[in-house]
């Protein structure tokens, strides 16, 4: 089989490498139909990951069908189309059952390295899951492998971003980067009562598209994130600041435009950014700052149900599908921000 193979910063090639096979009785094997490029795999890409090793098969938003499962699996059957979870988890130890699945023991994130479990990426033509009836959830009737293919990562992060930063009725949200995260961010607002959403970037047409979304676009290359909040909120600033884009400059407009006593929420993948206030500041003005991952685990059920009854469309931030042969020029565009979300087909 052909798939997506890291040899370090900027190094990608599509490689023939064997097809992985089962490995315990939990295991499925799944022919993947889609799978996406991440913010997150810019990380890998641009060599900020630690234990990523030579060789090593990218990816963790992906979809397809199952064709083979262990003796253990008990509600994932051969044929059955499926979405998978970023990552995998047992679902059976006392931290899944509290719902903290990246505290279990035999946690696993595909297409992350040694450090994250050492799993095999989605970018390729099959792929091992583990725990498969945790891992996948089936695809409901008549939803498409784009409709699904972001509950994996992408859109129970933006959820899970204003989940636990306790977005609520009237709310102001501000998102820093307006990309594929932030898009959804924007999307998945209404759900929570929020009355305002302000994205701020410096791409126009990543501020055109979150303006269609209903947001209010600011351009932080022609005016000042922190005046522009301020204007909306009558001077107040933002109630809650979801940082969506993982660099140091997004962290800082995020903590500039935070009202007295609102929350920060960070979700962009920051690695080595310096925090670009003192303790003292952050104490002062009363700021409860969190640093997350999504949790498909825990909210996917419900995005699938809203994604079926239309409430939510997340296909709509897709921008380009592509032949998973041509993935090198893929994450060129992707890293370009030449395209806000690229799905590969094997």
């Amino acid at each position: 089989m052909h798939a997506v193979r890291t040899y370090g910063p900027g190094d990608l090639r599509v490689e023939a490498v064997p097809e992985p096979q089962l490995v315990e009785p939990t295991d499925a094997l799944v022919k993947v139909t889609a799978s996406a490029i991440c913010g997150s795999d810019l990380h890998l890409y641009h060599g900020k990951i630690p234990g990523i090793e030579a060789g090593m098969v990218c990816g963790h938003e992906f979809a397809g069908e199952v064709v083979e499962v262990g003796a253990g699996v008990l509600d994932i059957v051969a044929g059955q189309r499926c979405v998978a979870s970023m990552f995998s988890a047992c679902g059976r130890c006392p931290a899944c059952l509290r719902m903290e699945h990246r505290r279990c023991p035999r946690f696993g994130m595909f297409g992350y390295g040694v450090a994250f479990g050492d799993l095999a990426g989605g970018q390729a033509e099959y792929v091992r899951v583990p725990f498969a009836d945790m891992t996948l959830a089936a695809i409901p009737e008549g939803l498409s492998d784009h409709d699904v293919l972001l509950t994996s990562d992408i859109l129970p992060t933006a959820y899970t971003a204003l989940e636990r930063g306790g977005a609520g009725s009237g709310d102001v949200v501000a998102v820093v980067g307006a990309g594929p995260l932030g898009q959804l961010v924007t999307m998945c607002a209404p759900l929570f009562g929020c009355s305002t959403v302000i994205a701020i970037d410096v791409v126009p047409d990543r501020l055109k598209e979150a303006e269609a979304l209903g947001a209010v676009p600011v351009d932080a290359r022609s005016e000042d994130p922190f005046d522009a909040v301020y204007d909306v909120t009558g001077n107040q600033g933002a109630d809650l600041v979801i940082e969506a884009a993982g660099n140091g400059a997004a962290l800082e407009t995020a903590l500039a435009v935070v009202r007295i006593a609102g929350r920060v929420v960070m979700v962009g993948v920051l690695v080595d950014e310096p925090f670009p206030i003192s303790a003292g500041e952050a104490f002062l003005r009363g700021l409860s700052i969190t640093g997350l991952v999504g949790e498909p685990l825990r909210y996917r059920a419900d995005l699938l149900r809203l994604i079926g009854a239309r409430r939510l469309d997340p296909a709509r931030i897709i921008s380009h599908t592509l032949p998973l042969t041509e993935a090198v020029e893929a994450y060129r565009m992707f890293d370009a921000r030449e395209a806000t979300k690229i799905v590969l087909r094997p």
